[in-house]
């Protein structure tokens, strides 16, 4: 990993669950717990997404063309 994909990964560990769950833990310690929990959900949910369409849609996790069972021509008569 070069310097610049540890500072996004940094980034992106801290907006997906640390200001999520400080956002949570001040609107629930002011008197709204529900709110509180729809910011966490919604951070945590949104930064799951975000993940998944940054780093794991784009890997090729296909395997390669031309292995397993050659198809044998004498059992399709």
């Amino acid at each position: 990993m070069n310097r610049n994909d540890i500072v996004v990964l940094g980034v992106t560990i801290a907006a997906v669950v640390i200001v999520p769950g400080l956002a949570n833990g001040f609107l629930s310690q002011m008197g709204y717990p529900w709110v509180g929990s729809a910011v966490w959900a919604m951070g945590y949910g949104l930064g799951v997404v975000f993940i998944w369409y940054e780093w794991i849609r784009p890997l090729d996790i296909t395997g390669p063309e031309g292995v397993g069972y050659e198809e044998d021509e004498s059992a399709e008569e």
